[in-house]
C-alpha cells in the first residue's frame, strides 16, 4: 500500500475532461447548426414572401385596378408584406414591397413596372 503512487485519480481526472471536451464540442457544433438552419428558413420563408408579393403586385397592374399612393398590406402564415404603388409617369408604375416574417425578419425591393410592354424593366432590392 505505501508504494502507490496515486495512478488512478489523475487518470480518471484526464478522461472526465477529455469527455467534458467532446461534449462541450459537439453541444456548440449543435447549436451553431440549429442557429444556421433557422435562418436559412427565415431567408426562404422571406423570398417566398417576396414572390408572392410580386404576383400579387403584377396581378393587380395588370388588372384595371390598381390603387396609387395607398398602401396594401397582405398578411399570411408566415408573415405578412406591404405593397404600395405609384406612378412615375403614364407608362411606367413603381411599386415597393416591404416583406417581415413572423419572426421580425425584414425584406424589402422596389421595382418599376413598364404598362405598355407589361414587364419589369427595373428591380431594386434594399
Amino acid at each position: 500500500m505505501k508504494t502507490e503512487k496515486g495512478f488512478i485519480f489523475p487518470t480518471t481526472m484526464i478522461i472526465v475532461l477529455f469527455c467534458l471536451l467532446v461534449v462541450t464540442h459537439l453541444s456548440t457544433s449543435l447549436i451553431s447548426d440549429k442557429k444556421f438552419y433557422f435562418e436559412t428558413e427565415q431567408n426562404y420563408i422571406l423570398e417566398n414572401l417576396m414572390t408572392i408579393a410580386v404576383n400579387q403586385t403584377l396581378k393587380d397592374l395588370r388588372s384595371t385596378r390598381v390603387e396609387v399612393d395607398q398602401p396594401v398590406t397582405i398578411t399570411t402564415l408566415n408573415g405578412s408584406f406591404t405593397y404600395k404603388m405609384s406612378e412615375v409617369s403614364s407608362e411606367l408604375t413603381e411599386v415597393t414591397i416591404k416583406c417581415e416574417t413572423d419572426e421580425k425578419r425584414k425584406y424589402q425591393a422596389s421595382y418599376q413596372y413598364n404598362l405598355l410592354e407589361n414587364e419589369i424593366t427595373v428591380w431594386s432590392e434594399n
